[in-house]
C-alpha cells in the first residue's frame, strides 16, 4: 500500500467535502428564503385575499434581499455552532463515536472467550500495521455484522465491533473485517469520517430544530410556531439529503480500496469474502438498531443504515465487494444461526503450536538458523503471529493489565548500573504503588532475556492496558518514565523513543494536546535540522563508512536536498538530535511525508533494518505527527 498516496487523496476528498458543504449550506439559504416567502405570503393571502387572486404575485413580493442576508446569517450561523459543539465532543477521539452507539470498552485482560478472540486479532493487525493496538469496544446488542475505525488520528483511534460479528464469524472471517477498518486508519479514511460527521451535523442539526418545535403546543402561539417548526423541518429534510449524498460521493469507492488492503494484511482473500458472505446469509445483515447510527453511518464495515430505498447508500452493493475480492464466486452465501463459536476457544495455545511449527520448518529449509524475533519486523500478519509466540506467556499477560504494563514500561528502563538502578528502586519507592515494585522485580528475569527486536511490539501490546489508566495513575506513570529516564544524567535513544511513543499515544487518552502552527513551507527552511536528524539516524543503523555516506545521500536526496554534507559523528550531541526532530514537527504537512520516506530509504539502504531503526524511524514520526511509512515494503 502506498501510504501517502492514498493519504494524499484523502486530503483531495476533504477539499472536495468542504466544497459540497458550502454549496449545500447556500442552497439550504435559497430554499429557506423561498420557504419564508411562501409561508408569509400564504398567510397574507388567507387574511387579506381569501379567494387567492394573484398568488404567485403575492408570494413573489415577500422576497427582499434584506431578509435573504439575515436568514442567510442566521442559517450559516447555526450551522456553524453545531459544527463547533460537535467539534468539541469529537475531541475526545473515537471513544466518543463508540460511547454514543452504545458501545462499551472490552478490557485487555477479559476472559471472555469471544471478546479475547477479538481482541487476538486487533492486536495483530495492529502489529502487522505498525501502529499500537487500539481500544475495542463492543456493541452488545447490536445483532447485525458490523464493525467501524474511529478517531482523529491513530493516537485516539478505537476499533468497534458488533456482537453479530463476535458470534457469527469465525477467526480468518474477522481478520478480513479488522484488517478493513486498519486500512480505514492507515490511508486517512478514519479522519475523513471524523470530519464528515462534523461537517454534517450542522447541516441536519436545523431538521432537529424543526421537530423540537414542531412538538411545540401553545394556545397563544401555536400556528406561527408549527408554521416555523414545518419551515424547519423542510429545510433540515433537505440538509438530511444533501448530507447523504455527500455522505455517498465522498465514502463508496473507499471501501473497495479497504477491501483490497485487507487482503494485502492478511494474505488472505478468503478471509474478508467468506465474511461477506456470512453477511449476506445473515437476516439482520449489518444493519444498526442505535439511535445515533444516521450521522455516522458511513463509519462502518457495512451499510449500516438504508435511506431513500438505497439511493444513497454509503457502501457499495455486497455481492460487488465480494466479486471484487473473489471474481470466482459462484453467488452462494453463507448462512449460520447466532451462538458460541468454540471453535477459536484456545487461539492462542494452538496458535503458538503452528507457528512454532512454521518457524522450525522454515529453518530447516532454509539449513539456517533464524531469529523468530525478527518475524515481526516483516509487516504481514503470518510473519506477526509466528513472531509474537516468542514473547512469554509472562509478559504478554502482564501486557493487557494496567499496572503490569506500567510495571513492564517501567522495567524497560532499568539500568545495568548498579548505582543507577539502586537510584531508580528509590524514586519509585518515594510514591509507592502497592504490587508495582513487586511485579517489576518478578518481570525482571523475563525482559533480560527478551530479544531486542520484541521491546516495541511489546511497547504496543501494552498500549490498551495503559490507556486504561486513571488521568491521575497516568500522570504518576508519566512522572515515573522521565524520573528513571533521568536516572544517569542522560538520555539515551532507546529511552527517547519509548517516551516519545508512549507520550504520543497516550497523552489523547488523559487530556486535550496542543496542535502545532506550522511555520516552514519549503525543505530548505529546514535542511539543517533534517540533516542532523538523518545523521543520528545513519550512524545508528551501519558500521561501514561507505554505507554510512550511501544511506545519508539517499536520504538526503529522497527528502529533496542535495549537496549537503553528514553531519560528522562526534559532533552529533542527542540533546541537538532531541530539538532538532522537535523542529520539523512545523513543517507544513506536504514536507512530512517527504522527511519520512527519506528517512525510510535510509534505513533500507543495506537492506537490514534494526530495531533502533525502526524505533528512531517510529518516534521521529510520532513527534511529527504524522503516520508512520512502511518500512517493510522495497
Amino acid at each position: 500500500m502506498d501510504f501517502f498516496a492514498h493519504q494524499d487523496r484523502a486530503r483531495r476528498n476533504t477539499g472536495w467535502l468542504v466544497v459540497l458543504f458550502i454549496i449545500a449550506v447556500t442552497l439550504l439559504v435559497f430554499l429557506a428564503n423561498f420557504c419564508i416567502a411562501v409561508a408569509i405570503g400564504w398567510t397574507e393571502l388567507n387574511g387579506t385575499n381569501p379567494n387567492g387572486t394573484n398568488s404567485f404575485n403575492t408570494i413573489l413580493n415577500q422576497f427582499s434581499w434584506t431578509r435573504f442576508i439575515y436568514v442567510g446569517i442566521a442559517i450559516w450561523c447555526v450551522v456553524l455552532g453545531a459544527i463547533i459543539f460537535k467539534r468539541l465532543q469529537l475531541s475526545e477521539g473515537g471513544k466518543r463515536v463508540a460511547e454514543s452507539l452504545g458501545g462499551h470498552r472490552i478490557y485487555p485482560n477479559s476472559e471472555d472467550t469471544d471478546e479475547r478472540r477479538v481482541l487476538n486479532v486487533v492486536e495483530e493487525m495492529a502489529l502487522a500495521s505498525g501502529m499500537p493496538v487500539p481500544p475495542v469496544y463492543l456493541l452488545a446488542n447490536e445483532v447485525g455484522i458490523n464493525a467501524f475505525a474511529a478517531g482523529n488520528s491513530p493516537s485516539d483511534a478505537v476499533i468497534g465491533v458488533t456482537r453479530g460479528c463476535i458470534n457469527l464469524l469465525n477467526r480468518d472471517q474477522l481478520q478480513g473485517v479488522i484488517a478493513h477498518e486498519f486500512s480505514h486508519i492507515l490511508n486517512g479514511d478514519m479522519r475523513l469520517n471524523m470530519r464528515l460527521i462534523t461537517a454534517l451535523h450542522g447541516i441536519e442539526f436545523i431538521g432537529g430544530m424543526g421537530e423540537v418545535l414542531l412538538r411545540v403546543r401553545s394556545n397563544r402561539s401555536g400556528a406561527q410556531v408549527f408554521l416555523l417548526g414545518g419551515v424547519l423541518w423542510i429545510i433540515g429534510f433537505l440538509g438530511t439529503l444533501f448530507g447523504d449524498m455527500i455522505r455517498s460521493a465522498v465514502s463508496r469507492q473507499r471501501e473497495f480500496l479497504a477491501d483490497a488492503s485487507a487482503v494485502q494484511f492478511t494474505r488472505n482473500p478468503q478471509g474478508i469474502a467468506d465474511a461477506l458472505k456470512v453477511i449476506g446469509g445473515h437476516q439482520a445483515g449489518t444493519s444498526i438498531s442505535s439511535p445515533a447510527t444516521g450521522e455516522v453511518s458511513h463509519i462502518f464495515f457495512g451499510q449500516a443504515l438504508s435511506r431513500l430505498g438505497g439511493m444513497f447508500d454509503t457502501h457499495p452493493p455486497l455481492m460487488d465487494r465480494i466479486l471484487r475480492v473473489q471474481p470466482e464466486w459462484n453467488g452462494a452465501f453463507i448462512y449460520k444461526e447466532i451462538q458460541k463459536d468454540t471453535t477459536d476457544a484456545e487461539p492462542e495455545d494452538s496458535g503458538k503450536e503452528k507457528m512454532a511449527k512454521a518457524v522450525a520448518l522454515g529453518a530447516a529449509l532454509n539449513g539456517e538458523f533464524i531469529d523468530p524475533a525478527e518475524l515481526l519486523l516483516q509487516g504481514n500478519i503470518v510473519s506477526v503471529q509466528e513472531g509474537l509466540s516468542h514473547i512469554p506467556d509472562s509478559l504478554r499477560e502482564q501486557a493487557h493489565d494496567p499496572l503490569g504494563a506500567s510495571a513492564l514500561m517501567l522495567g524497560l528502563l532499568f539500568s545495568d548500573d548498579e548505582a543507577v538502578y539502586q537510584k531508580q528502586l528509590g524514586y519509585l519507592k518515594q510514591k509507592p504503588t502497592p504490587g508495582l515494585l513487586e511485579l517489576i522485580q518478578q518481570q525482571t528475569p523475563a525482559l533480560e532475556q527478551l530479544s531486542r527486536a520484541l521491546y516495541l511490539p511489546l511497547l504496543e501490546l501494552s498500549m490498551p492496558a495503559l490507556k486504561c489508566l486513571s488521568a491521575e495513575q497516568y500522570k504518576l506513570f508519566k512522572q515515573r518514565l522521565l524520573l528513571l529516564i533521568r536516572a544517569d544524567e542522560e538520555v539515551d535513544l532507546f529511552e527517547w523513543c519509548l517516551f516519545q511513543e508512549l507520550q504520543h499515544y497516550l497523552d489523547p487518552e488523559f487530556g486535550k494536546v496542543r496542535n502545532l502552527r506550522p511555520r516552514y513551507r519549503e525543505m530548505q527552511q529546514i535542511a539543517e535540522p533534517y540533516r542532523l536528524v538523518l545523521s543520528v539516524l545513519v550512524y545508528e543503523g551501519h558500521d561501514d563508512r561507505e554505507d554510512i555516506e550511501r544511506a545519508f545521500n539517499r536520504g538526503i536526496g529522497s527528502a529533496g536536498l542535495y549537496n549537503l554534507a553528514i553531519v560528522p559523528e562526534d559532533a552529533c550531541d542527542l540533546g541537538e538530535f532531541r530539538a532538532a526532530v522537535k523542529e520539523l514537527a512545523y513543517a507544513y504537512p506536504h514536507l512530512k511525508p517527504r522527511m519520512l520516506m527519506g528517512f525510510v530509504n535510509a534505513v533500507k539502504q543495506d537492506g537490514v533494518i534494526t530495531p533502533i531503526e525502526r524505533e528512531i524511524v517510529r518516534s521521529i514520526a510520532a513527534v511529527m505527527d504524522s503516520p508512520v511509512p512502511s518500512l517493510d515494503e522495497a
